[in-house]
């Protein structure tokens, strides 16, 4: 039996992670708490059982018990009441911090702030990822749970540097360790400084080390359980990467994949990231996407329903799992409001797993990721530098309903990249040297490539490159000018017959923001390039702002704003500048569009999904055997106040009557489709090619429009 056969159960389980309390250990009844994970339609439940504190009676020397668990065995009680319930038991470990007991004992497996003071949280101290806690202690915890206990996963929380928002590590050990590798000291921050960008990976490779080193453990004792730590994408980078957290390096020594989207303050497609991205990196392993009954800073409090929906549908619309995490649960002092709306949808995602599990995404776009973009290029703001380009573009292929795959940046080879009709590059600054060449051979070989900004123009670690990915393909080189910070400025419709700018009738101007790079190319096109540059129109350079009578265009530049070539027998559209993160900033649609017009300009391109009518909606496409599932998410919902994070989602605005054209193989014959949350059928018009017609009558938080073959 393989390990990925031997874990198979993660592919299709829906899941729960209780955190217990120390106060809980003593009262908490394992019945009630089972029969609440039954009534989720759940799999599997994960639980606290070891690492900041035991509720186990564990043997080990300073590993403390809960201090109300008594002579109980949770454990063991807990396993046997989701036994006859027939859940898997999942244990739920933390190494982030220990007592204060263990501390005098060993200090030296203890973070220190630079001072050399240990770090204290919740009368706790806490641990360092290279020291001897996380990698002889907890070693020990694992072997002794998973001897006594027959846990089907192994779940870590907060496995990393600088949890909980605490300062950087300068232990005797991660000095020594840092220097052995670099002959460096550990570097203040300073994204300049090669040195400092080299520590920060450095994080990410001690992370993957202990990941490695329990999964080896765990594989001694209890090969049978899976080993899933929990890590993030993209929206947390300010956690995750202080954190030392990148899936590219952990997936390597994981059974199964957990990707937490709980954070409050992300936007809110990132579930639906995380479960893209987590399908592509790895397609043979199972996990989830761990969202949270309640906000972040407010543990009992819950999510409304309207929104919960939302944000497990779009999980599950990929073709992933949605996990729930729960914060002590318990009779009082709980807001309990959300839980019945959350058990409907998990008793939806559980009736219909069929259409859902082990399904392929049918996706012609592959939008890149990039992990050292963010840190490398981004630096210090990796928001503004990086992300907001990432986001745009996520954001552009929701606007423009193209069901899309996320890659990683870090693992770009030519057979990832035949798998689509188009690349889509949204600033990824830092590129690999077999990334560009994977990239470049995709291009010569028929693929096309959009790309954004400095794409492609630093290597992964930062430094620039001096022969960048655009000067590769068609020998444009940077001028080493930058205009940055532009306001008021415009791009002119210079050809307005230009399949590239189709859907701008009526304007000859689409608005410019942000910085513009200028390259110079080594086959100039005689004509004009259908988009050119037109410079601020401002009173004062840099005010972005004019007097009304005086607000006029005095000059359209011939400079393009884009650059589209054949390369081989592919093709590459360049936008020197950054309508990615000036249509996710100012929500210009025409910014989306043209975006999504540069996508479809790939060969034989034709739509696999169509969906007329209002709303933001994420569109995506699954395909299995016999059926055809196209999901589609609602993200349109009324503005709210500012709160200085992001709105929370109260309710959702639905969506009546639109129109879906779909590409259908010639082996479907019906006359119906099928609404998977409606659970009802509809009838569908015939159209010529193998398609067909339907109106979805409404659309609320998600809905499923499954067809079936033969």
């Amino acid at each position: 039996m393989t390990a990925h056969s031997q874990h198979s159960w993660l592919r299709s389980s829906l899941v729960m992670i209780m955190t217990l309390r120390e106060s809980d250990a003593g009262i908490w009844n394992t019945e009630e708490m089972a029969d609440f994970a039954k009534s989720f339609s759940l799999d599997a439940l994960g639980f606290s059982v070891g690492g900041i504190m035991a509720f186990y009676p564990s043997d080990i020397p300073l590993h403390p018990r809960a201090s109300t668990l008594g002579e109980r065995d949770l454990a063991a009680e807990m396993i046997a009441s989701l036994a006859k319930r027939g859940i898997r038991p999942i244990a739920r470990i933390d190494p982030s911090m220990a007592s204060r007991a263990l501390y005098a004992e060993r200090p030296e497996w203890f973070a220190q702030d630079k001072s050399g003071a240990p770090v204290e949280v919740h009368g706790h101290f806490i641990t360092c990822p290279n020291g001897g806690y996380y990698n002889d202690f907890m070693i020990r915890v694992v072997e002794e749970i998973l001897t006594r206990y027959a846990f089907d996963g192994l779940w870590a929380n907060a496995a990393q540097f600088s949890p909980w928002h605490t300062p950087q590590c300068h232990c005797t050990v991660c000095q020594q360790k840092f220097r052995a590798k670099t002959g460096k000291p550990i570097p203040d921050e300073n994204w300049n400084d090669p040195v400092w960008r080299q520590y920060n990976e450095w994080r990410y490779e001690c992370i993957a080390e202990w990941n490695a080193r329990v999964q080896a453990a765990k594989t001694r004792i209890r090969p049978s359980c899976a080993w899933m730590p929990l890590s993030q994408v993209a929206e947390s980078w300010d956690h995750s990467r202080v954190g030392g957290w990148d899936l590219d390096y952990t997936e390597p020594h994981q059974d199964g994949i957990v990707l937490e989207a709980q954070r409050r303050y992300a936007n809110m497609f990132w579930p639906g990231l995380e479960a893209r991205y987590m399908r592509s990196l790895a397609p043979e392993k199972g996990g989830g996407i761990t969202t949270s009954y309640f906000l972040p800073w407010w543990r009992f409090y819950g999510v409304p329903a309207a929104e919960n929906r939302m944000w497990a549908g779009q999980v599950m619309a990929q073709g992933v799992m949605p996990w729930i995490h729960v914060t002590g649960y318990q009779k009082e002092q709980f807001d309990h409001r959300g839980l019945n709306a959350l058990r409907e949808t998990f008793a939806v995602f559980d009736r219909n797993r069929d259409t859902y599990m082990e399904a392929k995404p049918v996706a012609e776009v592959a939008l890149v990721y990039s992990r050292h973009s963010l840190d490398n290029f981004g630096h210090k703001d990796p928001a503004a530098r990086y992300l907001d380009h990432f986001r745009g573009a996520y954001n552009a292929m929701m606007d423009q309903r193209l069901p899309f795959d996320i890659v990683s940046g870090n693992r770009l080879t030519t057979g990832v990249l035949e798998n689509y009709k188009a690349v889509m590059l949204p600033n990824t600054a830092c590129l690999s040297d077999a990334a560009c060449a994977a990239l470049e051979t995709y291009v010569r070989n028929g693929g096309h490539l959009v790309s954004t900004y400095r794409s492609g123009d630093f290597d992964e670690m930062g430094a620039p490159r001096e022969t960048t990915l655009l000067d590769r393909l068609i020998g444009a080189k940077g001028t080493g000018v930058t205009w940055k910070s532009l306001r008021a400025a415009y791009a002119a419709i210079r050809d307005p017959s230009s399949p590239l700018l189709a859907g701008f009738e009526g304007t000859d101007l689409l608005p410019v923001a942000g910085d513009i790079t200028f390259v110079r190319t080594d086959d100039e096109q005689a004509t004009v390039a259908p988009l050119t540059l037109v410079p601020p129109v401002e009173g004062e350079v840099g005010s972005g702002i004019s007097v009304p009578e005086f607000n006029k265009i005095d000059h359209i530049t011939d400079y393009p704003m884009l650059v589209d070539r054949r390369v081989g027998k592919g093709r590459i559209i360049y936008f020197p500048w950054q309508p990615d993160l000036i249509g996710f900033r100012y929500g210009f649609r025409d910014l989306f569009r043209l975006i999504a017009n540069a996508i479809k300009q790939a060969e034989g391109w034709r739509d696999i999904v169509t969906v007329k009518g209002p709303g933001l909606i994420d569109l995506s496409v699954m395909k299995k055997g016999d059926r055809l599932a196209v999901s589609l998410v609602n993200f349109s919902a009324p503005g709210s106040f500012n709160t200085g994070q992001r709105r929370i989602i109260e309710e959702l605005v639905p969506l009546h009557d639109l129109e879906i054209t779909v590409d259908v193989p010639a082996s479907f014959r019906k006359d119906h489709v099928r609404l998977v949350f409606a659970e009802r059928e509809i009838p569908v018009t015939r159209l010529d090619g193998n398609r067909i017609r339907f109106t979805l009558p409404r659309l609320e938080a998600m809905e499923t429009i499954e067809m079936l073959f033969g």
